[in-house]
């Protein structure tokens, strides 16, 4: 009778992982814990299954960035979950703050934490005692074992050995064996592609732009382009094979606050430490238009004001001696006799860096003039040859389709390897041979149809560029009559991808495209 007036009730039970999936025995042993929690749960007639909560590759000593555990917590706040098993309290928290704070906070609400390893109930009177000795022991656990990585990480550093994340770095990847910096030949092609678009005048913020049109992807596989991405690739010293270390500094062991590092400790440069995607030539000079960028958006007086390509020649022309752009610069000024000149950066800063002379700026306005109106918008025969030689390098195929298709089998490729893990979880006598046979099938299949993606998709990105800069070109061609009577930006940049200035008088034109 008692039973049928005071039914039990269920609770609602779930589990909480954490574990890192760097390698296959790590994956295999968050599968088997997931698992082993799902059965236990399912199969207790007292409780029901509320789901298994992993964060992969995480750390203990912060919870900021722990998904799946915030998202457990505040169905908890929700009433939604009455039990949260988990392995130990170095899994679910080894910062004391935290674990306390939470372990109150659920208690308050009758929900209880069961920690497996310790044989610890959140709802036992003594648990915040035993807590409190336990948790700091893991919290000192984790503040020695970050100052010894630490140490071995600034050891490695004056050694001159590269620590580096590669996962979404852009044009590079590591190999397996030494751990170097090894070049991803399609992805350096987009890196490649940026520092030239950049040198030739377009600002980070239009590369950003064309490169969300021609659908190329970031470090990080995404296609949503930012004018900080841009900036971040084009100072980025390791794509001309160098490396500054210890840019960033953690400041806090437990919430690992990371802050630029400013005299907070020692920075290590080393040169040529891997293989350069940008000469070093190409490098600096992208590097100097971004200070000489950066002087006329600040500005002498260090007012900030928006930069713009007022003076269509800005950062356009390159001394032949030393390679730095030409600036413009006033002579006389105030004078009868005032001029405007084009002078090269180095010689402005010592006459003994450089000895280039100065070019009137009138004088090379006019020529420019005069010749893309006598060349590119008169003589057919000359423009009909580049239109000929730009459209050659535009592959016809259906470029798209074989992107598709191929994405197509890669997924199918991943899901048959999880599968293959999956089953040998729940199927340990499956021979060691038979697994490891399939294993590398499907990994050896996946890394082929990654490398081909990857290379279509640059090809499809070079073909949308050089499209998009034949159309350009044929819009202006397109205006009958059209007669230049003063430079331009946007087709000085159409035609033209840079100037080099050879003496006063002598000034070449590389063509774009």
């Amino acid at each position: 009778m008692d039973q049928i007036n005071n039914p039990i009730t269920k609770k609602r039970v779930c589990a909480y992982v954490r574990v890192s999936t760097d390698n296959l025995e790590q994956k295999t042993s968050y599968e088997a814990q997931r698992d082993e929690y799902t059965q236990r749960i399912t199969k207790n007639p007292d409780w029901i299954f509320d789901g298994i909560y992993a964060d992969e590759g995480i750390s203990g000593t912060s919870t900021k960035n722990r998904k799946q555990f915030n998202l457990m917590i505040d169905k908890a706040r929700a009433g939604q979950i009455d039990i949260i098993l988990t392995k130990s309290i170095s899994r679910f928290a080894r910062n004391t703050v935290d674990a306390l704070n939470y372990i109150r906070e659920l208690r308050q609400i009758n929900v209880e934490i069961i920690f497996e390893k310790e044989n610890i109930s959140s709802l036992d009177p003594k648990v915040e005692f035993l807590l409190t000795i336990m948790s700091s022991m893991a919290q000192e656990e984790a503040r020695n074992v970050s100052e010894n990585v630490k140490w071995n990480v600034q050891r490695r550093f004056r050694e001159g050995v590269p620590i580096i994340n590669h996962q979404r770095f852009l044009g590079y990847t590591k190999d397996k064996k030494g751990g170097n910096l090894v070049v991803v030949p399609e992805e350096a092609q987009i890196v490649k592609l940026i520092f030239n678009l950049y040198i030739s005048g377009v600002g980070p913020a239009k590369i950003a732009e064309q490169l969300i049109e021609m659908g190329a992807k970031t470090g990080a596989g995404k296609t949503e382009w930012r004018l900080s991405t841009i900036t971040t690739i084009l100072k980025n010293e390791k794509y001309m094979g160098d490396m500054l270390q210890q840019k960033t500094i953690g400041i806090d062991y437990l919430s690992h606050t990371r802050v630029k590092n400013k005299n907070h400790a020692p920075t290590y440069y080393t040169e040529n430490s891997h293989e350069a995607i940008i000469d070093r030539d190409t490098f600096e000079l992208a590097q100097r238009i971004r200070k000489d960028r950066a002087k006329v958006r600040i500005g002498e007086d260090k007012n900030l004001s928006k930069y713009s390509r007022t003076y269509p020649l800005t950062a356009m022309i390159i001394c032949s001696e030393c390679g730095r752009t030409l600036k413009r610069r006033y002579w006389n000024y105030g004078k009868p006799s005032q001029r405007v000149m084009q002078q090269c950066g180095s010689y402005i800063e010592g006459k003994a860096n450089c000895n280039a002379k100065a070019s009137r700026q009138d004088l090379i306005e006019a020529t420019t003039i005069h010749m893309l109106n006598k060349v590119f918008l008169k003589d057919l025969d000359i423009m009909s040859t580049i239109q000929r030689v730009i459209k050659s390098t535009i592959k016809v195929d259906d470029v798209q389709g074989i992107i598709e298709k191929l994405t197509l089998e890669r997924d199918e490729n991943e899901i048959a390897l999880s599968n293959l893990i999956d089953t040998k979880v729940k199927t340990p006598d499956i021979p060691e041979s038979i697994f490891n046979a399939k294993y590398r099938e499907y990994s050896d299949r996946l890394k082929v149809l990654t490398a081909e993606i990857n290379k279509l998709e640059l090809e499809h990105v070079k073909n949308y560029d050089t499209r998009k800069r034949m159309n350009k070109i044929n819009e202006v061609l397109g205006k009958k009559n059209l007669v230049i009577d003063e430079l331009d930006s946007e087709i000085l940049s159409t035609f033209i991808y840079k100037m080099i200035s050879v003496s006063p008088n002598e000034i070449v034109y590389c063509i774009a495209g």
